[in-house]
């Protein structure tokens, strides 16, 4: 291949779960996982739209299963790293639409189409964080955390920029809630009733809590086929 033609890759150190939904369907009715973890995606309702797929706020969702490679990813000393690329049209089914999550973790929509929340769950109250980002455009959202409360709140990045995180509501104890039984689920939630409503691009998980300048690398070699 032609040195021109050449873009460098993401690392894949610590990647535990890939899709490019990007590329559409792998097969009938299934996005694959390119980390060869096996954590295929079965889609219903949503569809292929270039560069991801549109969710339209109705039942719209691609279910990953939870394999062990999946699960717990924020709970592992090493914490965990969550990189979507999303677009938001609207605050989803039941006004709070889910881009991705295992139950125990997730990322949703609130009362306002330009802030998002991320939260995981502890014995007691969840810990739930919140963050502006922009509407109607493709935006690069990176989630690093570790669920431990001497650490507390996640790094968040919006195309690739650290942003402000508010602490809507404080971990309740020192004690994480494992995510084991649950399916990772990316545009709904495992009731099928808090469906996205916009479009989700490419999705990467990795088993560690990535560093401020690895997030931006993701954002920086991604977001040529996002037009940002």
């Amino acid at each position: 291949m032609k040195e021109k033609y050449r873009k460098p890759q993401v690392s894949t150190v610590g990647l535990v779960a890939h899709y490019k939904l990007w590329a559409g369907l792998t097969t009938a009715g299934e996005v694959f996982d390119y980390t060869l973890n096996g954590n295929t995606g079965v889609v219903f309702g949503a569809f292929p739209a270039y560069p991801g797929f549109s969710f339209n706020a109705s039942d719209d969702e691609i279910v990953c299963g939870s394999d062990s490679s999946i699960d717990d990813i924020f709970i592992a000393g090493n914490g965990g790293t969550v990189s979507i690329w999303l677009k938001v049209t609207g605050k989803g089914e039941n006004n709070f639409g889910r881009a991705i999550g295992k139950e125990k973790w997730l990322l949703r929509t609130t009362d306002s189409v330009e802030n998002l929340a991320f939260s995981h769950a502890f014995t007691g109250d969840d810990g739930i964080w919140s963050f502006d980002i922009g509407t109607a455009i493709w935006q690069h959202i990176a989630i690093l955390y570790v669920a431990d409360r001497s650490i507390i709140d996640p790094t968040v990045l919006v195309n690739g920029i650290v942003v402000a995180v508010s602490e809507d509501q404080t971990p309740g104890s020192e004690d994480e809630t494992s995510d084991a039984a649950d399916s990772l689920i990316i545009g709904d939630n495992a009731a099928s009733d808090r469906a996205w409503r916009g479009s989700i691009g490419e999705v990467l998980l990795f088993d560690r809590r990535k560093s401020v300048a690895e997030a931006k690398s993701i954002f920086e070699l991604t977001r040529w086929r996002y037009k940002i």
